[in-house]
């Protein structure tokens, strides 16, 4: 998957650099390019050095309020 399709199919935004820094701190990345926060779900597209461009996903069940698993998809520029 490429990042273009990615934008397209979770509905991403770009994100303002402040946002950008801040995330980029608390998932321990180069740079949050991307983001898509919902009420239990979020994406962002992240730049990391040696991994490239990669789709973060999560999902935050809502029985238990626990996130059920970080899930990292490489893409292509």
């Amino acid at each position: 998957m490429t990042v273009a399709q990615a934008i397209k199919k979770y509905k991403l935004e770009p994100v303002n650099e402040y946002t950008s820094q801040t995330k980029a701190k608390e998932l321990n990345v180069e740079a949050v390019l991307y983001m898509n926060v919902q009420k239990n779900k979020y994406a962002y597209i992240v730049k990391d050095g040696a991994r490239g461009y990669v789709l973060y996903q999560d999902e935050k069940s809502l029985s238990t309020k626990l996130y059920k698993g970080l899930k990292m998809t490489p893409l292509q520029p």
